[in-house]
């Protein structure tokens, strides 16, 4: 077995404290999906109980439809309404959104202290204005921001402005 010649930036419990929130904003997210009449598949692997993961093969969550339109979605569940991407994962997601000629849609969900959804927003990749941050997370992560503006995850709002559907 090969040794590792680095020591990982975030411990097994930081990295695993980050999919408390986006499991509350997948949960909220898909039974709202499934409410306003969308079909959700899975698409992305869950990574968090893998040894060793590969940086850069990000994959958004899941497909969603609605009729006969597709876009693949990422959930990001989030304490404060920064709407923040990591760039590998933001270069990632257009290298899918160009495989698979689907947009990309990134469902942020602002989560409160009992767990409560606060807010709900999407961005669109290569839609909304984004631009890359200044300086590097706590985790040692170069991230996109999307601008404050961004619309609110509503089915009017998805199907008008992802599938230009009114």
């Amino acid at each position: 077995m090969k040794n590792l010649d680095f020591s990982p930036i975030k411990s097994t419990d930081d990295f695993r404290k980050n999919y408390k929130l986006h499991d509350i904003a997948e949960f909220q997210g898909k039974n709202l999906l499934t409410q306003w009449g969308f079909k959700c598949t899975e698409f992305g692997e869950d990574n968090r109980y893998k040894k060793v993961w590969e940086k850069g093969e990000d994959k958004p969550d899941a497909i969603i439809s609605y009729k006969d339109k597709s876009a693949l979605l990422d959930w990001k569940g989030k304490h404060g309404a920064t709407w923040l991407i990591n760039e590998r994962a933001f270069k990632s997601y257009q290298k899918w959104s160009k495989e698979f000629n689907l947009p990309v849609v990134i469902a942020f969900f602002v989560i409160g202290k009992t767990d409560e959804i606060v807010s709900r927003n999407f961005a669109i990749l290569n839609l909304h204005t984004h631009t890359l941050s200044t300086h590097k997370q706590w985790d040692q992560n170069s991230t996109i921001q999307f601008q404050k503006d961004i619309p609110l995850f509503t089915k009017a709002n998805l199907l008008s402005i992802l599938f230009d559907m009114k």
